[in-house]
């Protein structure tokens, strides 16, 4: 098969601009859109919350709608939302709450304006019936009997014990049902001032109105400072995490501590991750699924932030093949370092790697992304042809070194399903051995 020709990337314009206040404005003019995409990121989450606070920054995420100086009710901020395109939208994760409206062209500066009234004059009306929604959006997490089930937050509150960055984005039952309004004023008083945020707007239009209409929408946003981003400290060992939970197959996940964006290694990591995972031809889906058919459903994720990360690999397999699964997951690493992507693999996940920043570059969505993200998280660099460049960079031998590197450090096993005593054993020497794990014959 020829080697996959590098495809060119589109270019990327914008222009930032730092109010006096220091809100920052991000205009990301689309020529060929058909719509407009008005987006801000606050630099909040899991993270910057105590334990006490633990659930706090995704409450006011669902607060923030239900009414604002403009518009006194949630019923009022859906229909002027939805009168200019799609509902206003949002997410929560462990560092960022992201809010984004898709508008028709014609009514981009009404929709940054009612941004504006939503996250800078919030109501706080109808707490009550928030908390119930919250209550049950908790209970995913959960099992009948109120234990924690939820492999993801297991693996990072395993991963990050001593740091708020491992607590669950939704937070515990015992502090949503205590939170009040001065809980919520108090957080958003915090976390929600100019320097703080970064407002985003993509559309067909031109930089010079895109900046005007959010330049004054915003001017009176609420003056503060950027809020330092909280160390992590951990005083990490390899273990395992196991709920007894019945369910038909049982979540799996094998995790290591890494260092974050801003490292050296960074750049090897993303590709190793795409080595393991980045189509059905890479070697995680190889291995499990056409080799073992060990499971329908695996992974491999490098989630990262500035300082720290965490890579995973995971898969839901029956009870019988879990040993099986954190054995090869382990082997899947170790065959990073001893055998390297080179030649056609190597080439293959370069070509992908370009394929999709062009596809991200080719939505508002993928746009706002790739510049709101590095001014709000200043780790990686800003340029997205830079980018790329480090990783066509990345050789076998810093893949080989990367990888090493945190396979010398502790190992997590997550998992939540039905599994008997000698399994768990099995998985606690995988998990404990750091050496290289013995051949196992192949398919």
């Amino acid at each position: 098969m020829p080697t996959p020709s590098l495809l060119p990337l589109p270019p990327l314009p914008h222009a930032v601009e730092v109010l006096p206040s220091g809100l920052c404005l991000i205009a990301l003019p689309m020529p060929e859109a058909t719509t407009t995409l008005v987006a801000a990121d606050v630099r909040v989450g899991a993270r910057y919350e105590t334990p006490r606070d633990a659930g706090l920054s995704h409450f006011l995420e669902h607060m923030v709608f239900q009414g604002c100086a403009s518009h006194p009710d949630a019923h009022a901020v859906n229909e002027a939302a939805e009168r200019m395109g799609t509902a206003l939208d949002a997410y929560t994760s462990r560092d960022t709450t992201h809010f984004e409206h898709q508008v028709s062209p014609e009514y981009a500066a009404d929709a940054i304006g009612l941004l504006a009234g939503v996250l800078g004059t919030p109501a706080f009306h109808e707490i009550e019936s928030e908390r119930s929604i919250i209550l049950e959006e908790a209970l995913d997490e959960v099992d009948e009997r109120g234990r924690l089930i939820d492999a993801d937050t297991l693996s990072r509150n395993a991963l990050w014990p001593d740091s708020p960055l491992g607590q669950s984005v939704v937070g515990t039952t015992r502090n949503l049902e205590r939170f009040t309004v001065e809980d919520l004023r108090r957080h958003h008083g915090t976390h929600y001032v100019a320097g703080n945020v970064v407002v985003s707007v993509a559309g067909p239009h031109p930089v010079e109105s895109l900046l005007a209409w959010t330049r004054a929408a915003f001017e009176g946003f609420t003056p503060g400072p950027e809020v330092p981003v909280p160390p992590v400290s951990s005083a990490l060992r390899s273990g395992l995490v196991h709920v007894d939970d019945a369910r038909s197959q049982v979540d799996c996940r094998l995790v290591y501590g890494t260092p974050g964006a801003g490292d050296a290694h960074a750049p090897a990591l993303a590709m190793a991750r795409m080595c393991l995972d980045d189509g059905l031809a890479s070697r995680l889906h190889r291995r499990l699924g056409s080799e073992l058919g060990l499971a329908y459903d695996q992974w491999a994720q490098w989630e990262r932030y500035p300082d720290v990360g965490a890579f995973e690999i995971g898969a839901q397999v029956s009870a019988a093949k879990v040993p099986t699964f954190f054995a090869e997951a382990r082997g899947l690493l170790w065959s990073l370092v001893d055998d390297p992507p080179r030649g056609d693999e190597l080439a293959r996940m370069r070509f992908r790697a370009r394929f999709h920043l062009r596809s991200t570059l080719e939505r508002a969505e993928g746009r706002v992304l790739l510049v709101a993200a590095q001014r709000l998280y200043p780790a990686e660099p800003a340029s997205v042809d830079e980018r790329l460049a480090r990783l066509d960079a990345v050789t076998p031998e810093a893949i080989s070194a990367a990888v090493e590197a945190i396979l010398a450090g502790p190992a997590i096993g997550v998992a939540v399903g039905q599994l008997g005593r000698t399994a768990r054993e099995r998985i606690k020497d995988v998990v404990k051995d750091p050496g290289r794990p013995k051949p196992t014959r192949r398919s």
